[in-house]
């Protein structure tokens, strides 16, 4: 009886994991844009593609919904997430309640290496990409300590890579969104947590005013 329990157990845990990794290679695809949002996941061509059975898969799906990757309906068909203009403003509303406190926590405990490679990326880019974007937000949160903040990464992946860059105003402020996340990362590297959230506060603040400014119909 105790063999036939532990064998249970490591199923188990082996088909969590499968689950697991599966939803990584899809969330990854969503990052990438491979998947567009309102885009229907077929189970039967995503099972064959990824070489998984229809039960880890569906597994998969349920851990992207309570992410926030994708959509399951009533008959547990997914979809690819898409975030309208009042829930993209809610969405990066939490998030700066979040990185304005890991701003404090993360002072004394992020790693400076890794600070300064993305500060001279960034300087060195002409515009933030959003892959860079969501690595400043990813590193702050990281750096934190703290684990539940360190839990929101893909809130900060999926607004940052898929919904922001799909917005019209965001390829032509590229450039000076790019400047405020340099300023973010600038005061963490002089250690002054309360100047990097007022750094953080005008990030978000510049994307809600492009934000509120496109639902302001046009006269």
């Amino acid at each position: 009886m105790r063999v036939q329990a532990v064998a249970v157990a490591f199923d188990w845990r082996s088909n969590v994991s499968l689950a697991r990794e599966t939803a990584g290679v899809i969330s990854e695809r969503v990052f990438s844009g491979r998947y567009a949002p309102g885009q229907v996941l077929a189970q039967q061509r995503l099972s064959e593609e990824l070489g998984v059975s229809r039960t880890p898969l569906r597994e998969a799906f349920a851990l992207l919904e309570h992410e926030g990757v994708v959509q399951l309906d009533s008959y547990g068909r997914a979809t690819v997430t898409k975030m309208d203009i009042t829930n993209l403003r809610e969405a990066l509303k939490f998030r700066e309640l979040l990185e304005s406190a890991a701003c404090g926590m993360a002072v004394d405990k992020i790693s400076r290496p890794l600070l300064a490679d993305l500060l001279q990326a960034l300087r060195n880019s002409g515009t933030a990409t959003p892959h860079n974007a969501s690595k400043v937000h990813l590193l702050l949160l990281g750096s934190s300590g703290n684990r539940y903040l360190q839990g929101f990464s893909t809130l900060v992946r999926i607004t940052e890579e898929v919904h922001l860059p799909a917005t019209a105003w965001f390829p032509t402020n590229t450039g000076k969104l790019r400047n405020l996340q340099v300023g973010i990362l600038e005061c963490l590297a002089e250690s002054d947590g309360k100047a990097a959230q007022r750094r953080v506060r005008e990030y978000f603040n510049e994307l809600q005013n492009h934000l509120a400014a496109s639902e302001r119909p046009i006269q």
